[in-house]
């Protein structure tokens, strides 16, 4: 019998569209998603077929939060992430909230590195997502370098997922994705995408 674990309010961090995320009882440095609402279990199962996939594939994790599978919690089934954390324990900002403040040219050149990394390693490893938002995107400070960690909103949607497995066609739909990105980010950080486009 699969133990349960208790998820108290201490424990509680946030919530997305579907899902709230909670501190991990047993392992401060991992994360459980429990669905809260009607038409999490589609998100949730799609996202999670795909993580299995990468799993099989033995990706880098370079640029997306591990996923090492589901528990019982008082609360329901959750699933088990890393909980991305800065070099000093605190948990990542989200990308989103990181653009809302004033950025020194230091801050704005470290950020342009992680952004050119994170598509790197997008490309690299071939993880398709529905669509890539700042509000979906931690930026974890570190003292080996800092980069950014996508945490939501990702799998395929398509009824026949070739791109899952044609190497080109995977690509395709990465930069694809990645061009509506950049526009998004674009309206939040003028002064951050014309790093970027210059430094790329």
């Amino acid at each position: 019998m699969k133990k349960t674990i208790h998820l108290s309010p201490e424990n509680y961090i946030g919530k997305g569209l579907h899902r709230k995320c909670y501190i991990h009882p047993e392992d401060p440095f991992k994360c459980i998603k429990i669905n809260y609402n009607i038409g999490a279990d589609i998100e949730t199962n799609r996202e999670v077929k795909y993580y299995k996939h990468l799993l099989k594939r033995q990706i880098s994790w370079e640029c997306l939060s591990k996923y090492y599978g589901s528990v019982d919690t008082d609360l329901g089934i959750g699933h088990v992430y890393d909980l991305i954390r800065d070099d000093d324990n605190s948990i990542s900002i989200s990308l989103e909230n990181y653009l809302k403040q004033s950025l020194n040219a230091h801050e704005l050149n470290e950020l342009t590195t992680a952004l050119i990394n994170l598509k790197k390693a997008l490309l690299n490893d071939r993880i398709i997502t529905m669509t890539i938002k700042s509000k979906n995107i931690l930026y974890q400070r570190r003292n080996c370098g800092n980069r950014l960690v996508i945490i939501d909103n990702i799998g395929n949607s398509k009824l026949i997922k070739i791109d899952n497995y044609c190497h080109f066609l995977a690509k395709k739909s990465i930069n694809r994705k990645w061009q509506r990105f950049i526009k998004d980010i674009e309206r939040e950080n003028f002064a951050l995408v014309a790093a970027y486009l210059a430094k790329k």
